[in-house]
């Protein structure tokens, strides 16, 4: 009887970490380390995630959604504490090496920038006024997936959506209201 339940215990605890896990387009586990196109959801809602100069900047350390349907967006690494990604789990975002431009720091990590009044926006590392926490991926529907910033300081997370400027820009920002609904599609050059 004690067998039966072990049995039972450790094949609904194995259900219910497989439905934790973190799923790339063709249903894998998404590997740490390895090297993913973050793509919309929906096809006709633009392309994937990528960068670009904004405001003031005179190279591209924006990290925005790109415009044509047709492209990738640059591949970005995903890394966390585990061999594979779990959903809720702290996970450290970068364009991989070959991918950021030559003015941006090495590693290329996604941080968001901004103050209390200002629309918080998701950068590459370097900027001042960063906001100390961390990025989760948060399962939306089904196999989509929203990312999530998690401040430090703060008890809830907060999901990325896309925000355009007067250039015509899809920034990723801070907005819980109308969350970038995404898939991880694994780049060729991933080692996962």
């Amino acid at each position: 009887m004690k067998t039966t339940l072990l049995a039972f215990f450790l094949f609904f605890a194995f259900i219910s970490a497989k439905a934790d896990i973190l799923v790339d387009t063709e249903g894998n586990p998404v590997r740490n380390g390895g090297s993913y196109y973050i793509l919309p959801a929906l096809w006709g809602h633009g392309g994937g995630v990528g960068l670009a100069a904004t405001g003031n900047e005179t190279c591209p350390l924006t990290v925005v959604q790109t415009f044509s349907e047709l492209s990738n967006g640059l591949p970005t690494k995903l890394s966390s504490p585990y061999l594979i990604a779990y959903l809720t789990t702290n996970l450290i975002t970068e364009f991989t090496a070959a991918a950021p431009p030559e003015c941006a720091a090495r590693p290329a990590k996604w941080t968001i920038v901004g103050g209390e009044d200002e629309t918080k926006q998701v950068k590459l590392v370097g900027y001042q006024n960063t906001l100390r926490g961390s990025f989760n991926i948060q399962t939306y529907h089904g196999l989509t997936y929203k990312i999530v910033f998690c401040p430090t300081d703060e008890d809830s997370c907060s999901a990325l959506g896309i925000s355009r400027n007067n250039k015509g820009d899809r920034i990723l920002v801070v907005d819980n209201n109308n969350p970038f609904v995404v898939v991880f599609h694994k780049a060729a050059s991933s080692a996962a």
